[in-house]
């Protein structure tokens, strides 16, 4: 979970906001959530998959980049593409760019994205490690 100092919606004062992501069931979450001091004004927003790109600079500026190792991908080639796309979003072109790099860092991003990336490929049996 990180912190970040910003000014709730109802009264403006400066509050503390929670952002966290989790994997649960081989699904990727966040939420971020605050209750306000002066006014009592909660408000709490969660979803599924990739937070929203404010949300997950934010993350990244405080937690860092992970990268997610792919191990032994020459054998598994086609699996981890199609993890990869179907996780990411991504095309075939970019899950192969992706893959071009093994085995140096493959895929970069928050923590708790690489282990959710790590968890969908390890069910399918490809091996992968999550770096800082």
């Amino acid at each position: 979970m990180v912190e970040k100092r910003d000014y709730c919606d109802e009264c403006n004062q400066r509050i503390n906001i929670n952002i966290q992501q989790a994997v649960i069931d081989y699904s990727l979450r966040w939420s971020i959530s605050y209750l306000c001091p002066f006014c009592s004004t909660a408000i709490e927003s969660d979803d599924i998959g990739f937070p929203p790109g404010d949300i997950r600079q934010f993350i990244l500026a405080e937690e860092g980049e992970y990268q997610l190792l792919i191990k032994s991908s020459e054998l598994n080639k086609v699996t981890v593409v199609k993890v990869l796309r179907d996780a990411l979003n991504i095309s075939m072109r970019e899950a192969f760019n992706i893959l071009k790099l093994f085995p140096q860092s493959t895929v970069n991003g928050t923590k708790m994205e690489m282990v959710y990336l790590q968890k969908l490929l390890e069910s399918e049996g490809v091996e992968a490690e999550v770096i800082k």
